[in-house]
This record gives structure tokens, sequence and C-alpha cells, in this order.
């Protein structure tokens, strides 16, 4: 079995979050990073990039490689099936946010978002993820509304 076959989603994911973050970090060079003190606009990006990075090295190094196939069998290929379910949820959770954020409001945009994308989950219940709902709600609230200041109003009818 070569390298290559011995490699799992894990080190892909991490090689790909690790070039995500170089990638976020020479942009943010593009931008006027500045110090500490009097951070500029390319300051955090390059941090988080950096941070990315960091991340998706560690989780590549520590990832252990599958273990060789014994030679005389095949290695069994299964496919997992695509959750058509899951997928329409979420990508409908985004679609809805985008919708309500603008003639809603952050409160039902959240709410209807975090609902949709949690009903993906087929071992959730309508109650369990209305109160998911409730608690993103309340959290996106405090932090985005009175945490960060961000201009999307709570109810925009």
């Amino acid at each position: 079995m070569s390298v290559r076959e011995r490699i799992t989603r894990d080190h892909v994911g991490g090689a790909l979050m690790a070039a995500v973050g170089v990638a976020v970090a020479v942009a943010a060079n593009g931008y006027r990073i500045g110090s500490l003190r009097a951070m500029g606009s390319g300051f955090f990006p390059l941090v988080l990039g950096v941070l990315l990075a960091l991340v998706g090295i560690a989780i590549v190094a520590t990832t252990p490689l599958r273990p060789p196939a014994p030679r005389e069998t095949a290695p069994a290929t299964t496919h997992g099936s695509v959750d058509l379910r899951a997928w329409l949820c979420i990508l409908g959770s985004v679609l809805a946010f985008v919708v309500l954020g603008r003639h809603g409001g952050l409160v039902p945009a959240s709410f209807v978002s975090v609902f949709i994308a949690a009903m993906g989950d087929r071992e959730n219940t309508a109650r369990d993820a209305a109160w998911l709902a409730v608690a993103m709600t309340v959290f996106g609230v405090i932090v985005f509304h009175y945490g960060l200041h961000v201009l999307l109003p709570l109810f925009a009818w």
C-alpha cells in the first residue's frame, strides 16, 4: 500500500486548512498590518490566517496514517451515500438568513436559519431544533447586536 493510499480525510482536511490559512495570511499583507497598539485592517486577517495554518499543520502532523492493508485481500472500497436532506437544509438555512436578514432583521433570520439547519440532522426533533434556534438567536443578539454593534437591525419590519 503506497503512502497515497494511507492518507486519510483528516490529512486532506488539515492540508486544505493550512493552505487556506496561508492564502489568507498572504492576502492580508496587501493591507496595512500596523502593530498591537495601532492595528491596521490587515492585522486580524494575518493573525487568523497564521493560526488557521498552524491548526491545519497540527492536524496533519497528529493524524496517523491508515495501517497497511494485508496483501492477501484487496482493500474494501465503500462510498457513503450523500444525505440530500442535510445538504438541502444547510443550503436552505444560508438562503433563509440572506433573505430574512434583509427583510426581517437579525432575530428572525437567526432563528429560522438555525432551525432549518438543525432539521438537517435526522435525529433532531422540531422541538430540539426550536430550542437550539432560540439559544443561538439569543447568543447572536448578545454578540452581534450588543457586543459588536453589527448594523443589522433586530427586526426590520
